[in-house]
């Protein structure tokens, strides 16, 4: 199949951690990919993630999809961010030739439908032997002997944080919000080479967390590099990390 991998990946992701999010213990999250058409060119996929959860009205459910709202004010306090990935995920389909749709019932669980066109590409054999590589780029980026503090409330994002990063060595400290990343910190401010930061997170967000990493009296409260990873990627977005002290942004 022939498609934008990195952002059909984003789309899923976010479904997915928006799901888990609101699936209390016990509950179930699950995924579903169906062909509904083909052709010699083109695919039809249509994508179904569902959980058990605590649903959505339906006057939330107007809102979901829309920039610079959410379903419920509360909801960013009590779970972390939600809302403008679901904007950029519908977005991103729409740019894709299609469209999704959300059917829920407060208590009774949410379905996120979507459907997306990927062209066909010609079936290759694939090459078992790995060592034709050279394992050169295996090991392009070693960072044995660094630090990093990963600030990030939802757990299905650091897992992939983690994952991504494991072929690195870099070593990896988790703090679930701005209040855990502080404490974490000022014991010991010589621990970390990086920080990366989420945005919207309970109890403490992170563009607090880095006004108060700052204001720390350690030298290397002001020389750390602190960098936003997070939905919320508009230059304004940008803007507001940079300005609260931290160094860079990725959306």
């Amino acid at each position: 199949m022939i498609s934008d991998e990195q952002r059909l990946s984003q789309v899923v992701v976010n479904l997915l951690s928006n799901a888990a999010k609101f699936t209390p213990e016990f509950g179930a999250v699950s995924l579903e990919v169906n062909c509904l058409e083909s052709d010699k060119d083109l695919q039809k996929l249509r994508f179904t993630v569902s959980d058990t959860g605590i649903g959505i009205s339906p006057e939330q459910q107007s809102k979901l999809f829309g920039f610079f709202e959410q379903a419920d004010g509360s909801i960013s306090r009590r779970f972390g961010g939600i809302g403008l990935g679901l904007a950029i995920s519908k977005r991103i389909i729409e740019l894709m030739g299609g469209q999704i749709g959300i059917e829920s019932e407060i208590g009774r669980g949410t379905k996120v439908v979507f459907d997306v066109f990927v062209g066909r590409g010609a079936e290759k054999e694939q090459s078992g032997d790995s060592s034709q590589n050279g394992g050169a780029e295996h090991n392009a980026f070693d960072f044995s002997g660094q630090h990093l503090l990963l600030v990030e409330d939802v757990e299905i994002n650091r897992e992939i944080v983690m994952a991504l990063l494991e072929d690195t060595n870099i070593k990896i400290d988790i703090a679930k919000n701005g209040v855990e990343a502080l404490e974490m910190f000022e014991v010991d401010s010589e621990k970390y080479d990086l920080i990366f930061m989420d945005v919207h997170m309970p109890v403490m967000d992170g563009y607090e967390a880095t006004r108060a990493i700052r204001a720390g009296a350690h030298v290397s409260a002001r020389q750390i590099p602190i960098i936003a990873m997070t939905a919320n990627a508009f230059k304004e977005d940008v803007d507001c990390c940079i300005e609260c002290g931290m160094n860079d942004h990725i959306g």
